[in-house]
């Protein structure tokens, strides 16, 4: 049953990033962010696209691992760093 709830959840996720983007008072980023956290984590399919997407993609790379060291950043993004690391 948990699989089924995280894929809507992780589909509510990007739809509202979608609506954030022309909405200027609802953050759309921070639903990326945590649709992102949730395919990775949740799913091992997600993990290699993720993983793939850093890879391709050094500016989402570096951003993954600045964002880390936020002072805001939440203690879970290590391990979704860890997860989906390219050199790894």
């Amino acid at each position: 049953m948990r699989k089924p709830l995280m894929a809507v959840a992780i589909a509510a996720c990007l739809v509202m990033t979608v609506v954030g983007g022309f909405l200027p008072f609802l953050q759309g980023w921070i639903f990326f962010v945590l649709a992102l956290y949730l395919l990775a984590t949740e799913f091992h399919a997600g993990r290699r696209w993720v993983k793939a997407a850093r890879r391709r993609w050094p500016a989402l790379n570096r951003w993954v691992e600045w964002s880390r060291q936020h002072k805001w950043a939440p203690r879970h993004l290590k391990e979704f760093e860890d997860l989906t690391d390219p050199s790894k």
